[in-house]
């Protein structure tokens, strides 16, 4: 068994999530070790279950698993696992990350000093022009723009960046082979040229609304900071934001008319702390405090600061105490708690990583048995 093979088969196996993946490598070394442990130990381990302890133990589809690997190879791709040292530096830093990656590209070492533009789908010229200008000087300035590869602000973002002759990474809620949204095929196929195509998700999975949250938290986590160019009060632009947060990344925001529903989201952030942009010195001004050079040349490997690992669990989340036996809508959890939105969103996002949460159809959410 290779190791990736084995990698590749534990993430596969239903119920087991990066929090759970994390708690049986450290407990019984790696992957490999995992599929080898006497079926007692695995259930002395907190979160596995007599169906969970079966499945693992009982897994037999290796030939599907082989097979996945060598569509990877022939489709240009690669995993990276936690232990690569070519995975990134920054997402090793966030809560969760994903225990592997696939990637259609490259990441480098300068792709550590990256900035995240992400912003409403239904952008306005204004909003198109200003993060293309913004992505685009960047770029020359050696900083590696991320985004989502959605319609809208995250088009100008990788567009601005490529023109600039920079790097680019775009993470996908989907896997690699799937294009969406499918009007950016030429750009889906410039990106790896100049940057990579990177997700959590097998290939052939569908870009489900579900998958976008988990998505949003690593555009984040590949980043040292993210800058918001237009958004509703409402939106997965502002997951990403709650997102850096938790994670301790820098939050920057573009002013827009404000009578524009897509300076909603924007200004919001810009009350509550976040650093008002309006030209590339800005965003530059504030890399230094996320422990970047200020102004990077392409093609220099910046040094990275590697910080503490943040605190994995929340037992303290404001959300917990509301949840129980009983499915709870999104809006009701946001009535009950008084918190935004998006900031509910991302923190449900967190829990459900964590085992803690579940979540139903209609967009209900119980704690996990």
């Amino acid at each position: 068994m290779t190791e990736k093979l084995a990698w590749l088969a534990l993430r596969g196996i239903p119920g087991v999530g990066p929090v759970l993946f994390q708690r049986l490598t450290q407990a019984f070394g790696n992957p490999t070790q995992v599929f080898q442990t006497p079926q007692r130990e695995l259930r002395a381990l907190r979160g596995i279950s007599a169906a969970l302890a079966e499945a693992i133990l009982g897994f037999r589809h290796w030939d599907r698993v082989e097979e996945h690997l060598s569509r990877l190879k022939a489709f240009g791709a690669e995993i990276l696992t936690l232990d690569d040292p070519g995975y990134p530096v920054r997402l090793q830093e966030i809560p969760f990350p994903p225990p592997l990656i696939f990637v259609k590209g490259e990441i480098k070492p300068e792709d550590s000093l990256a900035l995240a533009i992400v912003g409403t789908r239904g952008a306005s010229y204004y909003g198109k022009k200003t993060c293309h200008s913004f992505s685009r000087e960047l770029a020359r300035r050696g900083v590696t723009v991320v985004s989502g590869l959605a319609r809208g602000i995250d088009t100008a973002a990788h567009q601005g960046a490529l023109e600039g002759g920079g790097r680019t990474l775009a993470v996908l809620g989907c896997g690699l082979d799937v294009v969406y949204p499918p009007e950016n095929r030429e750009l889906y196929g410039r990106i790896p040229e100049s940057g990579a195509l990177i997700t959590e998700y097998p290939l052939g999975t569908p870009p489900e609304a579900h998958n976008f949250p988990r998505r949003n938290r690593l555009i984040s986590g590949l980043a040292l900071g993210v800058l918001v160019v237009e958004a509703a009060g409402k939106s997965g632009a502002l997951i990403t934001a709650h997102c850096a947060l938790e994670q301790g990344r820098e939050v920057l925001a573009v002013p827009g008319p404000i009578n524009a529903p897509t300076s909603q989201g924007p200004h919001h952030l810009i009350q509550t702390g976040a650093k008002l942009v309006q030209n590339v010195d800005d965003i530059l001004a504030e890399l230094p405090k996320a422990g970047a050079p200020v102004r990077a040349q392409a093609g220099a490997a910046p040094e990275v600061p590697v910080g503490p690992r943040p605190v994995l669990f929340r037992l303290d989340d404001p959300l917990l105490p509301l949840l129980g036996a009983e499915p709870l809508q999104l809006e009701e959890l946001v009535q009950a708690s008084r918190l935004p939105a998006p900031e509910v969103m991302s923190r449900l996002t967190l829990l459900e990583l964590q085992g803690l949460v579940r979540e139903l159809p209609g967009k209900c959410y119980v704690l996990q048995d």
